[in-house]
């Protein structure tokens, strides 16, 4: 297809992409609000009522996705064509409309967070609409990181100056005030995973940013500066996630199971928020936060491993990325005082991962050595740290001081790389037949007063008083 592009300098295919672009929608809140008045007045499907949010959702998902496949496989050659056609007489930077479709969508999601701040949650059209421009996000993150890993660092100088770093600071104010509303009810926590996601997607597509990039560069430099416009907003984030990662410390610990003595998975509110003070791992704002976020059941009690489970994962999956991109970030500017400031604030975060954290250095594409980083999983560890690994590593060490030149203690080390996997692989899978995996969710509870079913709602006595007052108009 480029061999095509470039043969027939074909203008009409990037003006047309440039063109659909410019058209695809983005949210619009007066478009809502007159929905929502329209339906609240009875006007049903027609007229006013009709109007959709983002209606060409899924195009511009196709759209976006189809430029990110033409760059699949870091696609040199097509990622710089999307930026600059060389002798066609008409030049399309695809890579900077992409930008302004994105801060175009950013600013209409912000319209409409503000139209929900003031209110206890948001409605199931207003979280149908963020979903919907959530999807979109995502996609287009997903094709910004396409357009530069590799790296491609002709398109990363291009990012570097546009207004992508306004539209990252746009949602870095979204990502930390969002986190804050939705965890607080369980009815906004699926459009919370959908925002999580699109802060995954955001921060790799930081990371691509860095790919290459030589120490105290200009990148690093604007990415410093964007963080440190958004302090407030990212010193949110980082407590969000740093609350969250400490509560499997807090519910397995032996001091807390002593709590449910039955191990049950149930816990009061008071005996849970107690459980936080003595462990004195979070300061009385973070306990009152996580008590915000709790909801007991009509026993007031608390399922403790749901509630785990809910925030944990998430706060684990995305705080290791964000913990890459400081640690990356670090090693570009070293010298900087305001990053200094952000690693202080971070620093629960990174000590947290940095056992998980492993680094292996490689020669990039620029013929440079780049350090790469990646997740070591807890259960490798584990199994690393075992007896017939450990007398493997002895042996493997004890061999390359004593023998043979570098061929043959390179050939060495992969054998001993290849019988260290199939050892621990083997290991983790009898180890896997002999342990269960701990429950991720309380027992069924049986509420008090009922042994089958579960107790009448706060709107039953009322209706049973309706019944009555029936009956006793009916027989007069």
């Amino acid at each position: 297809m480029l061999q095509h592009l470039k043969e027939k300098r074909d203008v009409g295919f990037f003006t047309s992409i440039a063109g659909l672009m410019n058209s695809c929608s983005v949210l619009d809140l007066d478009a809502f609000e007159r929905t929502q008045k329209a339906e609240g007045l009875g006007v049903g499907s027609e007229g006013t009522a009709g109007e959709k949010n983002m209606h060409d959702a899924d195009f511009t998902c196709a759209l976006f996705r189809f430029l990110q496949l033409l760059c699949e496989g870091h696609n040199l050659e097509f990622q710089n064509y999307l930026r600059t056609q060389a002798g066609n007489t008409t030049t399309v930077n695809v890579v900077i409309s992409t930008v302004d479709y994105l801060l175009r969508l950013q600013e209409s999601v912000m319209d409409f967070y503000w139209h929900y701040s003031s209110k206890e949650v948001i409605d199931q059209p207003g979280k149908d609409n963020f979903c919907r421009a959530i999807t979109v996000a995502k996609q287009v993150f997903n094709t910004l990181t396409e357009f530069i890993q590799g790296p491609c660092s002709l398109n990363q100088q291009a990012l570097a100056h546009s207004r992508l770093w306004d539209a990252v600071g746009g949602f870095l104010f979204l990502f930390a005030h969002m986190q804050d509303k939705l965890s607080k009810n369980s009815s906004q926590l699926d459009l919370l995973k959908e925002l999580l996601e699109l802060q995954q997607e955001m921060i790799i597509m930081m990371l691509s940013m860095l790919e290459g990039n030589v120490m105290n560069g200009t990148i690093g430099k604007q990415m410093v500066d964007t963080l440190v416009e958004s302090a407030s907003n990212v010193e949110m984030i980082l407590r969000f996630f740093d609350m969250f990662l400490k509560l499997k410390e807090l519910t397995s610990s032996s001091s807390f199971q002593e709590i449910d003595s039955n191990n049950s998975g149930w816990i009061t509110p008071k005996d849970f928020q107690k459980a936080m003070e003595q462990q004195k791992i979070y300061n009385p704002d973070e306990i009152a936060f996580l008590m915000s976020c709790c909801e007991p059941n009509i026993d007031d009690l608390i399922d403790y491993r749901e509630f785990t489970e809910r925030f944990h994962n998430p706060a684990k999956d995305i705080g290791f990325n964000v913990a890459v991109l400081l640690t990356n970030l670090s090693e570009h500017m070293p010298n900087d005082p305001r990053l200094h400031r952000f690693l202080e604030t971070a620093s629960s975060v990174l000590n947290y991962f940095e056992p998980f954290l492993g680094r292996i250095e490689i020669m990039g594409g620029s013929k440079r050595i780049e350090r790469v980083y990646f997740e070591i999983k807890e259960s490798t560890i584990d199994q690393w740290e075992k007896p017939q690994i450990k007398e493997s590593k002895r042996a493997f060490f004890y061999s390359i001081v004593t023998e043979g030149g570098d061929k043959e203690k390179l050939e060495a080390f992969v054998n001993f790389c290849e019988d260290a996997i199939f050892e621990m692989q083997h290991a983790s899978s009898i180890s896997n037949e002999d342990t269960e995996e701990p429950p991720a969710k309380a027992e069924p509870y049986t509420f008090l007063g009922a042994e089958e079913s579960r107790p009448p709602g706060p709107m039953e006595p009322l209706k049973q008083g309706f019944w009555l007052l029936r009956d006793a108009i009916g027989a007069l």
